[in-house]
């Protein structure tokens, strides 16, 4: 019956017939090339040589396959956020790297432009490092000669302890509207605790000021804090001819005090640093810390935005020895617990969130940096801001996850809890104090709470914008799940934040 209705209608309308035909065919093939296109491209993407040989490729987020297939990454200007960190400690670290048999960076199809006299020539270039070419079966082809690993490949890979140290930790010069603002600082900050968790010491080497002016120099700031409260400052200023960094390794001196890299990776420390009461005493500092192994966090940029704000953790958790001398007495330091950072950029108004924790295996470090204009707008602000949860072990890298909240709770006037993106209390100034904080960090299926009770806490004003800095010591317990394992570890750690207006 239906053949004979189309045979039908095919005599009476036969030029309305065909171009129906020729409608519905058009349709379907254009359905069937692009079915195909994307059944190629999903093959292609499982290529392992149009891939550069490897079952896992490792891009920029948000890259999507047909981006792969049209020229790569690098030839679209995308660049992989610390290549180097994760090729030393993801790939080939001490986790994961039984699983991996090989893993070869490469760059592919790089724009490049010679300029030869009056030509500039667009080349594409292409860069691997040869061994790891070679063992993932990628290497190019050779037309003569012989290409080997150079010592720059070999450093980049795996550099030595003190070339890592030294390639992280050096000196920055400000640059542009940076260069002439009196805010700018970088600085070495230290964390060390005695072996008895009695006393520790806040140590800072700061280099600050308008380096374009030459109106810089540098200052030492030391703080012997005790658990009974007692507490003695110390601190002393140099001028900039006093005053010498190293941009190519953390060296550091200012007057009598300094910091050096040694060729065996630990950090040598020295201080002379006066009272900063006027008393007739002098710290008198001198330390050799060495750093534990895969605990570091490489640079990052901690700025929201708008301002620099650069952030190293060269030492994550490390143990100190030497000797420290204060009121014509010495207290010899056999691995004392240290932790070591470094900071640089502008410091208008600018305020933090930060921590670090030892909990069983776990090195726990978290932040995250904020400009406000004034009271209102700093909720914004911590908005528009990025902070972190960054854990460690033995093995290295465990997780980083993103913070989704951080609720303080405080005593004094108006206490109670409240998160420190914007709430009230966070707003109250200086009669309240924290007293202890609830961190909730997670990512897909990872997720940890950091839940701390202040033991001890110093307060610090900041008066051209009534802020108050707040350090504290307390106790750590963390749970949570990462890579599919369970986490209940308790400890102890150093935590960060600030008070900001004084309604």
């Amino acid at each position: 019956m239906i053949l004979r209705l189309v045979w039908r209608s095919l005599a009476q309308r036969p030029g309305r017939s065909l171009l129906l035909l020729l409608g519905y065919g058009l349709g379907v093939g254009v359905t069937v090339a692009l079915l195909s296109i994307g059944d190629a491209l999903v093959e292609q993407s499982r290529d392992r040589d149009l891939l550069g040989g490897g079952d896992l490729v490792v891009v920029p987020a948000g890259i999507d396959l047909e981006t792969l297939k049209t020229g790569g990454v690098s030839s679209l200007y995308f660049t992989i956020d610390q290549a180097r960190f994760l090729y030393r400690e993801v790939l080939t670290g001490a986790r994961e790297g039984q699983r991996v048999a090989a893993a070869a960076p490469w760059i592919d199809d790089a724009l490049l432009y010679l300029e030869l006299a009056d030509t500039t020539i667009a080349v594409a270039a292409r860069g691997q490092i040869p061994s790891r070419a070679a063992e993932l079966g990628v290497a190019s082809a050779l037309v003569a000669g012989a290409w080997t690993d150079s010592p720059a490949d070999s450093r980049w890979m795996m550099a030595g302890d003190s070339a890592r140290l030294a390639e992280i930790d050096a000196f920055h010069l400000p640059t542009g509207p940076a260069a002439t603002d009196s805010t700018w600082a970088e600085w070495h900050y230290f964390n060390i605790l005695s072996p008895d968790e009695e006393s520790w010491l806040y140590l800072t080497y700061l280099v600050g000021g308008s380096h374009a002016d030459s109106d810089w120099g540098g200052q030492i700031l030391a703080n012997l804090v005790r658990m009974d409260g007692t507490e003695r400052r110390f601190e002393d200023r140099q001028e900039a001819g006093r005053v010498r960094f190293a941009l190519d390794r953390p060296d550091l001196e200012i007057g009598g005090s300094s910091v050096r890299l040694r060729p065996d990776g630990s950090y040598e420390l020295r201080a002379r640093v006066p009272a900063a009461d006027g008393a007739r005493d002098t710290l008198m500092l001198d330390l050799v810390l060495a750093p534990s192994d895969r605990r570091y966090l490489p640079p990052v940029d901690v700025s929201p935005g708008g301002f620099t704000s650069g952030y190293v953790v060269p030492v994550l958790d490390g143990m100190s020895e030497g000797r420290l001398c204060t009121g014509g007495r010495c207290a010899e330091f056999a691995d004392a617990p240290s932790y070591h950072d470094h900071n640089w950029g502008v410091w208008r108004r600018v305020t933090w969130d930060w921590g670090f924790a030892r909990a069983g295996d776990l090195s726990i470090l978290y932040g995250g940096v904020r400009r406000y204009e004034d009271a209102d707008a700093e909720a914004a602000e911590i908005a528009r801001g990025g902070r972190f949860l960054f854990v460690v072990d033995s093995l290295g890298l465990r997780g980083v996850l993103p913070i989704r909240e951080i609720e303080y709770e405080w005593a004094g006037p108006r206490a109670g809890k409240g998160a420190a993106a914007g709430a009230e209390p966070h707003r109250t100034g200086a009669e309240l104090r924290p007293t202890g904080f609830l961190l909730r960090a997670d990512r897909g299926a990872d997720s940890l709470t950091l839940r701390v009770s202040v033991d001890h806490l110093r307060v610090t004003p900041r008066e051209e914008d009534e802020a108050y800095f707040h350090q504290m010591r307390g106790r750590a317990e963390v749970r949570g799940q990462l890579l599919g394992d369970p986490v209940a570890e308790d400890g102890s750690g150093f935590f960060e934040t600030w008070t900001v207006g004084d309604d």
